[in-house]
């Protein structure tokens, strides 16, 4: 998928966001986990995928939400047009953005 600046900033706010949790609390936490991300074209959109496995077992959160998920919720669906959502699966958090592919590039 082609970005270009007005792409960029948004998605490495979000990409930090995920990694920081992950190496705090998530699968980068341990030695055995690892992070599995799809970036895929589907029609009009871009899906993007993270998953995380073989880390601690995770729990929705039961709190409000922090700050971090609201900066990822301000990127991705007021700058990219887009949406998120978050699975706390046993096996590790699964975060999926579908973005409009207009959003990603100009020449998109």
């Amino acid at each position: 998928i082609e970005i270009d600046d007005r792409s960029a900033t948004p998605l490495a706010l979000l990409f930090h966001e995920l990694a920081t949790n992950a190496a705090k609390y998530g699968a980068l936490a341990v030695p055995e986990g690892h992070v599995e991300l799809d970036i895929l074209p589907s029609g009009p959109e871009c899906l993007i995928r993270w998953r995380e496995h073989g880390g601690p077992p995770v729990e929705a959160p039961t709190h409000e939400a922090g700050f971090g998920t609201r900066l990822m919720a301000l990127s991705v669906e007021r700058q990219l047009g887009g949406n998120i959502s978050r699975d706390w699966a046993a096996s590790g958090l699964v975060v999926s953005l579908r973005v409009p592919l207009r959003a990603m590039s100009r020449s998109a």
